[in-house]
């Protein structure tokens, strides 16, 4: 009970934290008078980011270097994308089949450019990112990260270039929320709001790492599958959300790119600390969790680009993989050899249905 209490209030302390954080963010682009694309791709999305990021990065820094912090950490690390590409897909599909779209049903229609490039960095850098823990050298340790922060920095201003923003469009700012009271807060509130929000964000992820250390002590459960499920389920899926009210606003392109954005993040800057800081040789939990993540994300751009459009079915396909992993678990654990076959059996399924989608856009 305590170990539940301290989890759920660890997670208030981060979600406070990354909105204190994104607000003062806002304010502090428009402080600096960065244009809105600016501040939008790279301090927003660092603030909307921080809560992922923050629990592994602190697990790593702040473990010791014992085994189970280094699992968690690793586990946050490569679970957030494989959050995002299997239930992140189930809630864009539930969204879009519950929602009325005369012009588009069954399907999402996004910018080619955008998409296409999002996919093919995130494929690649997570690839990289896999790869090099399979390839424990110390040259591949040190020349990875490297690789992986300049793939996010070509990211990055290809994002800029692509984006057209008119100067006047700027959206009306959400008050600071320590200077509520007067349209212009000044520098130094704006700062002593960014300061407190970090210190939310990092003390609830030092908690929540306790707390899942705890867990997996007390059921005997490798810390690095609860940290890749708990984790990013509790960071991630909140925001996720926000994709499901833009596709009932019929803003496609911004419900995906709200996702495919957060997973090039995901793989490219945070991957690039963990294998700094770590020995990154990945255990056969993060082997699979790697791979059912690769090929969700494979699934969904290949069928986009056999037909040129994002359906329902791939999404439900994708999503479906996201189940292995709790089901080798359970097959590990208790020993039920029945657990693989229910494995094996999801897969097929998942290929099946991405099939049809193929038979379905070829005819």
């Amino acid at each position: 009970m305590q170990v539940a209490v301290s989890l759920i209030f660890s997670l208030a302390m981060i979600l406070f934290g990354a909105e204190l954080f994104t607000n003062g963010v806002e304010w502090l682009g428009k402080k600096l008078h960065l244009g809105q694309g600016a501040v939008g791709s790279v301090l927003a999305a660092i603030g909307t980011a921080m809560p992922e990021t923050a629990v592994p990065v602190t697990a790593i820094l702040f473990g010791g270097g014992a085994k189970d912090a280094v699992e968690i950490g690793i586990g946050g690390i490569l679970g957030a994308p494989f959050l995002l590409a299997t239930l992140g897909s189930l809630i864009v599909a539930l969204a879009v089949l519950t929602s009325r779209r005369p012009h588009s049903p069954g399907h999402l229609q996004v910018e080619e450019r955008g998409f296409s490039r999002d996919m093919t960095y995130f494929l690649l850098a997570y690839a990289m990112t896999m790869l090099a823990g399979c390839l424990p050298t110390e040259a591949v340790h040190t020349l990875t990260p490297l690789v992986l922060i300049g793939l996010y920095g070509a990211f990055l201003v290809q994002t800029l270039r692509d984006r057209q923003v008119l100067s006047g469009s700027e959206d009306e700012l959400h008050p600071l929320y320590f200077q509520w009271k007067t349209d212009h807060p000044s520098m130094t509130v704006v700062v002593l709001q960014l300061l407190i929000a970090l210190g939310c964000i990092m003390g609830g992820a030092q908690l929540l790492t306790k707390g899942v250390e705890q867990l997996a002590a007390a059921f005997a459960i490798p810390a690095f599958v609860l940290s890749a499920l708990l984790i990013p389920l509790a960071t991630e899926l909140p925001e996720t959300f926000n994709s499901v009210v833009w596709i009932r606003q019929g803003k496609d392109g911004l419900a995906f790119g709200n996702i495919t954005g957060a997973m090039v993040f995901q793989s490219t800057l945070v991957p690039a600390l963990g294998i700094w800081l770590t020995p990154w040789q990945l255990t056969t939990q993060a082997v699979i969790t790697g791979a059912l993540t690769l090929c969700a994300a494979g699934m969904i751009f290949a069928l986009y680009k056999l037909s040129g459009r994002l359906s329902v079915r791939v999404f439900l396909a994708a999503s479906l993989l996201y189940w292995v992993l709790p089901l080798q678990l359970l097959a590990s654990r208790y020993q039920w050899t029945s657990m693989y076959w229910v494995s094996a059996a999801v897969v097929c399924l998942a290929a099946f249905l991405c099939f049809r989608a193929a038979s379905a856009t070829m005819s």
